[in-house]
C-alpha cells in the first residue's frame, strides 16, 4: 500500500454511550477518513478537530463537536505511535504543533531555553542603555518652544497659586546676576526667568525651557551675590544641558515600557519594576548633577565671578543636606564638633552627588583657575535681600 494510503487502527466513540467501535483511519492533506466495517465512511476536516494526548508517548485522542440541539463530542483514540509521524508527513501542522517529529520538538525546546537565557539580558540592556540613549536623542531634538511649554505646564502643576513677583530691589539684583552669568553663553536659545518661592528651603530647581525657582531660604543663606550666582549657574546648566527635559522624557519612556511589559494584570511585579526604574532614574540624575556642577563652575569663571562664592554656598548646601538627613555635625556626649558622613545607602537614594565629593571638585576647579574677577553688585547691600521665609508646604 502506498505510504499516502497508510491506515491505522483506532476506536470510535459516538458520544452517546461508553461503547467503543473499531475503526480504521486514513489521512489525507485535508481530512481524516474514518472507515467502519458496517457504517458509511466519515470525513472529518482537521480544522474541526480538537486533540489531546496522555504524556509524550500515550494514545492520541481526536474530538469533533457536532452542533445540533446540543454539543455532542465524538472522538477517536489512536494508540499506534506511527500515527504521529504519518500525520505530520501527510498534513504538516494540521493537528497541532506537538505532533511534529521528535527532532523538531527537541529544536523547539532548545529555542525556548535559548530565549529564556537571552531575553532577560536583552531587556536589561534596553533598560540600562537603550532607554537613556533613545530618550537623550529625542530630547536633544525637541524645539525650545516645546520645552518652554513643557516648563510652563510643570510650573503650573507644582505651584498653585502662581508665585508672586519678588520686590523690585530683589528682582533687579536677580536680573543683574542672570545677565552676568549668561555672558558666558551669548548665543544660547533660552529666555531664563527666575521665580522666588517664599519657602525656607535652602534650595533651587530648574524646569525645562528656562524657568528657575529659587527659595527665599537659599537667598537668606547666601551671604554674598556671588554665592547665589554659584547656585544659579548650576541650575542654568541643567536647562542648557536639557537635563530636566531628558529626565521627564526618560521617565515617560520607562512608564511606557512597564505598561507594555506588564499591563495591569500583575500589580506586584509592576511595583517592583517601577521602584527599580525610579532608583535607576536617581542614579541617572546624579550624573546630571555632577555635570551641572562642572559646567556651572566653568560658567562662573567665564563670567568673571569669584568662584569661591560657589564653593562656599555648596559647603552650606552640604551642611543643609546633613541637617535634613538628621546627620548634624554634633558628636560625642560633651557636644564637641565632629563630622558624620552620609551613609552609603543614603547617598544611593540622593539625587545629588555626595556633598564632600562635589565641594572637593569645585574647590579644585577654583584653585586651578586664574579668572579675571570683577565685583558682582558692588553697590548693593546683599543682606537687604534677606527676608523672613515661610515654612514651605510643597507637594514634591
Amino acid at each position: 500500500m502506498p505510504p499516502s494510503l497508510m491506515e491505522f487502527e483506532g476506536f470510535y466513540y459516538d458520544g452517546k454511550s461508553p461503547q467503543r467501535h473499531p475503526v480504521k483511519l486514513r489521512l489525507n492533506p485535508q481530512h481524516l477518513h474514518l472507515i467502519f466495517p458496517d457504517k458509511p465512511l466519515l470525513s472529518w476536516p482537521y480544522s474541526g478537530l480538537r486533540m489531546t494526548r496522555t504524556g509524550s508517548d500515550g494514545p492520541i485522542r481526536l474530538e469533533r463537536f457536532i452542533v445540533k440541539n446540543e454539543v455532542t463530542p465524538r472522538s477517536v483514540v489512536i494508540e499506534d505511535p506511527e500515527f504521529v509521524a504519518e500525520a505530520h508527513r501527510v498534513a504538516p501542522g494540521a493537528l497541532g504543533s506537538f505532533l511534529a517529529p521528535p527532532q523538531r520538538r527537541n529544536l523547539r525546546r532548545a529555542l525556548i531555553v535559548l530565549a529564556l537565557v537571552i531575553i532577560p539580558p536583552l531587556f536589561f540592556g534596553i533598560w540600562k542603555f537603550g532607554l537613556p540613549v533613545l530618550s537623550d536623542t529625542f530630547a536633544g531634538n525637541i524645539p525650545v518652544a516645546w520645552e518652554e511649554k513643557l516648563g510652563v505646564t510643570v510650573y503650573e502643576t507644582m505651584f498653585q497659586p502662581p508665585l508672586k513677583e519678588p520686590p523690585p530691589e530683589l528682582r533687579k539684583a536677580l536680573d543683574v546676576i542672570s545677565e552676568r552669568l549668561l555672558t558666558a553663553v551669548p548665543h544660547q536659545p533660552y529666555k531664563f526667568h527666575i521665580y522666588v518661592h517664599p519657602g525656607n528651603m535652602v534650595n533651587a530647581l530648574a524646569l525645562p525651557g528656562g524657568t528657575v525657582v529659587v527659595f527665599q531660604g537659599l537667598i537668606n543663606a547666601s551671604k554674598t551675590p556671588e554665592e547665589l550666582a554659584g547656585v544659579l549657574a548650576h541650575e542654568y546648566q541643567h536647562v542648557l544641558l536639557k537635563h530636566s527635559t531628558r529626565g521627564i522624557i526618560r521617565q515617560m519612556a520607562v512608564t511606557i515600557v512597564l505598561a507594555a511589559m506588564l499591563g495591569d494584570s500583575n500589580s506586584a511585579l509592576a511595583l517592583i519594576l517601577e521602584t527599580a526604574g525610579e532608583l535607576e532614574a536617581l542614579n541617572f540624575n546624579r550624573g546630571m548633577e555632577t555635570e551641572a556642577d562642572k559646567e556651572g563652575m566653568k560658567m562662573v569663571l567665564a563670567s568673571g565671578i569669584d568662584p569661591q562664592g560657589m564653593v562656599r554656598i555648596f559647603k552650606k548646601l552640604e551642611e543643609e543636606e546633613l541637617r535634613m538627613l538628621g546627620m548634624d555635625k554634633k558628636d560625642g556626649e560633651n557636644g564637641e564638633e565632629g563630622e558624620k558622613e552620609v551613609p552609603g545607602w543614603m547617598r544611593l537614594l540622593s539625587t545629588h552627588p555626595a556633598g564632600k565629593d562635589r565641594v572637593a571638585m569645585l574647590t579644585r576647579m577654583a584653585e586651578e583657575s586664574t579668572p579675571n574677577i570683577r565685583p558682582l553688585l558692588p553697590d548693593v547691600e546683599w543682606t537687604r535681600m534677606h527676608r523672613k521665609a515661610k515654612k514651605a508646604q510643597l507637594g514634591f
